[in-house]
């Protein structure tokens, strides 16, 4: 079975494809974009450690997560947190990494064409996931409706303590901004950096 996480351990012989494990690893990788043959399979113990440590410090918490590879990092994190949190999913996204500036993106062309069912999935993964990971946001220009976007997200989820979530980003001062709600969002993500 070439197309399972747990193949290397699984002593089913004639997998048949219909147990829970498989069931529910294949469909959260799917839902964050993660393919079998995807580099984060072949990481290194240390970072799978490292990973493993973050997501299980900061439990029901904000934490920036500073990288100098953000997209790595990311994928690297959502694939621990699947790990993690795989078992009695029942096929509910709970863990996913919400890709910022697409995001951002899919909401202003709902402007013009209406929310797609796309759209809304992701706003009810983004708010409920019991771990969410933020990325891409180094892609993206704060102006005001920007900053407000991921203020919000941010609130929603530090008013439940059963959610876990990390934001990955670069060196913050690399992150291009302006306005007052950009201040406030440098503020809460400096401080959740530490």
């Amino acid at each position: 079975m070439d197309n399972c996480i747990f193949s290397g351990h699984c002593i089913n012989m004639r997998c048949d494809k219909s147990c829970p494990a498989l069931v529910e690893t294949s469909y959260l990788l799917d839902r964050n974009g993660i393919s079998i043959g995807n580099d984060v399979f072949h990481s290194s113990e240390e970072d799978l450690q490292a990973a493993n440590k973050l997501i299980t410090e900061n439990q029901g918490k904000l934490k920036v997560y500073i990288s100098k590879n953000t997209i790595t990092s990311a994928t690297l994190l959502t694939y621990v947190g699947i790990c993690q949190n795989w078992k009695g999913s029942q096929l509910h996204c709970t863990v996913y990494n919400l890709k910022f500036f697409q995001y951002l993106e899919a909401i202003k062309k709902s402007w013009n064409s209406g929310s797609s069912d796309n759209l809304e999935y992701t706003k009810i993964w983004a708010s409920t996931s019991k771990l969410l990971i933020v990325s891409n946001i180094d892609f993206v220009n704060f102006k005001n409706f920007e900053c407000q976007t991921l203020l919000e997200l941010i609130q929603s989820r530090l008013s439940n303590p059963e959610l876990t979530t990390i934001i990955v980003s670069p060196q913050l001062s690399a992150l291009v901004g302006e306005g007052s709600f950009f201040s406030a969002l440098m503020e809460i993500l400096k401080k959740a950096a530490d």
